[in-house]
């Protein structure tokens, strides 16, 4: 006769009723291994939020650069705007506005840490950068010397510096355009002259 016990469970056939002493302390060994993983990440995001509310300006830097970094320059300049009091920022917000090709700001921006007394010598070779962009040679070669003055191992701005005085031989300025006023007032005195002369006649 064949005896059924309805007590044993089919998917506990094999398995021992008891653990091993080793793999209790292995299971020990995941646990705090976990535990000390989440203190670790909950640490982090403590001090994320932590800089968030004490040092916003840190945090608007560090995702500009990120955003910088990821060629969202449009993106990276809205933050660095926010803070264009600091130096830095205004560095940043210049070399991001200099990246999207507006040029003539990225030029007020690196004027503004100068001014300001950021990193002097690589404001003066963005500046430089920017002025040659926007054709501005005199303005760059301007710049490139400033650099070159504050950093004379700079090989970028002595390079540059190169590059702009070919470009001005190559393509000379203007001739300047006399003022209007200047104009104006040259005509208003002829006019007086000759009425002088009438009236001596």
């Amino acid at each position: 006769p064949h005896i059924c016990d309805s007590s044993v469970d089919l998917a506990d056939v094999g398995k021992p009723d008891f653990q091993l002493p080793q793999a209790r302390a292995e299971g020990k060994v995941m646990s705090r291994k976990r535990r000390t993983i989440w203190i670790i990440l909950l640490a982090i995001l403590l001090l994320f939020v932590i800089e968030l509310l004490f040092r916003p300006s840190a945090f608007r830097s560090s995702l500009g650069s990120l955003l910088f970094n990821k060629e969202r320059f449009e993106s990276a300049a809205k933050l660095f705007q926010k803070d264009a009091d600091d130096p830095q920022a205004a560095h940043n917000l210049g070399k991001s506005r200099y990246k999207k090709g507006d040029y003539l700001q990225a030029m007020d921006d690196f004027e503004r840490v100068l001014k300001e007394g950021g990193d002097i010598a690589d404001a003066f070779y963005d500046k430089g950068n920017a002025a040659f962009q926007n054709k501005d040679y005199q303005e760059a070669i301007k710049n490139y010397e400033e650099a070159l003055i504050r950093n004379p191992k700079d090989e970028d701005a002595r390079a540059n510096l190169e590059l702009a005085l070919d470009m001005l031989a190559n393509n000379p300025p203007p001739p300047p355009q006399p003022d209007e006023d200047k104009r104006d007032d040259e005509d208003a005195r002829n006019l007086l002259e000759a009425l002088d002369n009438l009236e001596a006649r």
